[in-house]
C-alpha cells in the first residue's frame, strides 16, 4: 500500500522519489476548492491525476471543513463514481489524538502526515516515512520546504512538528516503522538511505 498525503503532484518527474503507484491519498481540508456545484473541473483534475486511489478526508478535524468535505464526496460521487472518499470518523480523531496526548504530545491538532502515519501503523506491517522533517534544513544544512512540492510554511501555533518527529524518531528506534531521512536517488536505492 502507498499513501500520499495533500496531493502531491504524481508528474513532472518527482515519481520517482514520491513513487508513481498510489493505493490511498489525502488531503487536509479540500477547502480550496469553491464553487464545487458549479465547477467541480478543477478538484476532478486533480483527483483524477491518482486513478481510483481511495481519497481520504479527515472532515471532522475542523468544522469550516466539513461542509466542503460533504459537497466533494456529493461532486466525486456523480462525477467519478469509481474514485472511494471516506472521511477519518471524528471519534477515530478524538480517539487518536488522546492516545499521543497521553503520551505527551501536546498541540492543537496532530498534523495530516502523523495522523496518516498513526493509521498506517494500524493498518499495515511494515511501514516506511519518507518526506517528513520537521525542521528548515536537511542534515547537509540544505533548505527544505515544509512540502516538497509548494512553498507553504507549517502552521506553528497548531502543529508541533519537531515533537511529532521525536515520536517517529521513538517509533523508528523500537522498530516500529522505518523513518527514511535521505533523498531518494533512485526507486530501489531509497531503502538504503534510512536512519
Amino acid at each position: 500500500m502507498v499513501i500520499r498525503l495533500n496531493w502531491a503532484s504524481g508528474s513532472g518527474g518527482r515519481e520517482t522519489q514520491s513513487g508513481g503507484i498510489i493505493s490511498v491519498f489525502l488531503k487536509n481540508c479540500v477547502c480550496r476548492y469553491k464553487n464545487l456545484e458549479k465547477n467541480p473541473d478543477p478538484l476532478v483534475e486533480r483527483v483524477s491525476v491518482y486513478g481510483n486511489a481511495t481519497l481520504i478526508i479527515p472532515a471532522f478535524a475542523y468544522t469550516f471543513c466539513t461542509t466542503n468535505s460533504i459537497k466533494t464526496l456529493k461532486v466525486l460521487k456523480s462525477v467519478r463514481p469509481q474514485q472511494p472518499v471516506v472521511f477519518f470518523s471524528p471519534y477515530y480523531l478524538r480517539t487518536l489524538d488522546r492516545f499521543w496526548k497521553g503520551r505527551g504530545l501536546r498541540e492543537v491538532r496532530l498534523s495530516t502526515g502523523f495522523m496518516l502515519i498513526s493509521t498506517a501503523l494500524e493498518l499495515c506491517e511494515h511501514v516506511h516515512v519518507y518526506g517528513f522533517w520537521p525542521f528548515d534544513s536537511d542534515l547537509q544544512e540544505r533548505p527544505v520546504p515544509y512540502h516538497y512540492y509548494n512553498q507553504l510554511t507549517p502552521n506553528r501555533r497548531k502543529h508541533k512538528m519537531p515533537e511529532e518527529f521525536v515520536r517517529l524518531l521513538q517509533l523508528h528506534s523500537q522498530g516500529a516503522l522505518t523513518l527514511h531521512l535521505q533523498p531518494c536517488s533512485s526507486p530501489g536505492a531509497d531503502l538504503e538511505n534510512h536512519l
